[in-house]
């Protein structure tokens, strides 16, 4: 951050703010605060005090950058009530020209980003800038150490303001994440579970000539929750064959509040504090997303295993002795085939009869067909058997 000098003993009782220490240079118009209180300069003259809270922009709008290389800061007030909790999303778009990124808030370095085209971005460095953008209109930048003219959000005109400070940047290799083509409105979340701290403070470089960016930034919110089984499996298999037994949230990319989709982020949290581990995780009733670095990698549909029951009978033995057709197609809620049904496994409504029934891979009947016999209790497996001659033995 640029250092200015003032002629008096404190802000409020100074006249005017200098870029240098002998008092000579005017330090540019915009407006200059201590914490506590917040005045306008201009033409080297201040204006009157306003006490102020964070004294960033406030969140929800939209600001745009462009110009030449250089690092441009941007303090956001993101409110200090006890409703302004949640997660604070930022969409920020690059367009071509690579250009880095990074948020500070409560001492935390935020440098993921999302986008919509490729998904996951972010520097192999917790603390240092992303650079994103088009690979096309790489300057050059991966290795290269710049020293940028340093630009400050100035809300009062609306634009970034030359401080007359300088600031050295060197991009290393794992800072670069380019995309083949422009990356989009890419987003990025920070976590925001108390009312204070209020302020996140925003550094974006342009190593390049004719830079721009935009940044919309969002007043904190809950997101929204989506079922899901939420301990990880190792393939969509495996999740497709779990019971929903809880949520999970979503920061959209590609998809919709709730309704997760590629590249969207997901949480444990409603504030965005705790990624999704890497695996794989069942969306509802029939579908699945894979996580990776707390990104969906990958979506699809669980594949439904049916199989086929008989009616109802009272003895096992009746399904050895006589033949009764299975047709009747059914699912279970672990997914599980006619191969590997298990006790325990729970065939949905409707509701059945409890009693034994024959069950096969395929539409058949006992006296010709490949089946096993399952004993039902309240819809749910409690039994299975199989014809040795005409006796039924336990499986």
């Amino acid at each position: 951050m640029a250092i200015y000098y003032l002629d008096g003993t404190t802000l409020l009782n100074s006249q005017a703010v200098f870029s240098d220490q002998a008092l000579s240079t005017c330090a540019p118009d915009g407006f200059y605060s201590d914490g506590t209180i917040s005045r306008e300069q201009i033409s080297c003259v201040l204006q009157a005090a306003q006490n102020c809270g964070s004294c960033g922009v406030a969140c929800g709008g939209t600001i745009a950058g462009s110009g030449n290389q250089g690092i441009y800061l941007l303090d956001l007030d993101a409110g200090g009530t006890n409703t302004d909790t949640g997660a604070i999303v930022i969409t920020y778009n690059p367009f071509g020209i690579p250009d880095g990124f990074k948020a500070i808030y409560n001492g935390v370095t935020y440098n993921k980003l999302s986008s919509p085209v490729d998904g996951y971005h972010a520097s192999t460095v917790a603390t240092n800038f992303t650079f994103i953008g088009n690979t096309n209109d790489d300057c050059g930048i991966s290795g290269s150490t710049y020293t940028l003219n340093e630009f400050s959000y100035n809300s009062g005109s609306n634009a970034f303001v030359a401080s007359g400070s300088t600031q050295s940047v060197s991009v290393a290799a794992g800072d670069v994440s380019l995309s083949a083509s422009d990356p989009g409105l890419c987003v990025a979340v920070i976590p925001k579970p108390n009312a204070n701290p209020s302020t996140v403070n925003f550094s974006f470089v342009g190593p390049c000539s004719n830079t721009a960016f935009n940044i919309a930034v969002a007043c904190p919110i809950k997101l929204s929750s989506f079922q899901t089984n939420t301990t990880t499996r190792s393939t969509s298999a495996l999740a497709c064959a779990l019971a929903i037994n809880g949520a999970f949230f979503n920061v959209p990319v590609t998809g919709t509040a709730g309704n997760p989709a590629l590249h969207d982020w997901i949480f444990s949290d409603n504030n965005g504090q705790f990624a999704a581990a890497n695996g794989f995780y069942k969306k509802g009733t029939n579908n699945y997303i894979e996580v990776l670095n707390g990104v969906v990698v990958s979506t699809g549909t669980c594949a439904v295993n049916s199989f086929f029951i008989s009616t109802v009978r009272t003895t096992c033995t009746d399904f050895c002795t006589t033949n009764y057709a299975i047709t009747t197609s059914k699912t279970v809620n672990s997914n599980n085939s006619y191969a590997n049904l298990a006790i325990g496994d729970e065939i949905p409504p409707s509701v059945l009869i409890d009693g034994f029934y024959a069950y096969a891979a395929t539409v058949t009947d006992t006296a010709t067909g490949i089946f096993r016999i399952m004993t039902l209790s309240n819809n749910v497996i409690t039994s299975l058997a199989e014809c040795s001659g005409s006796n039924c033995v336990i499986l």
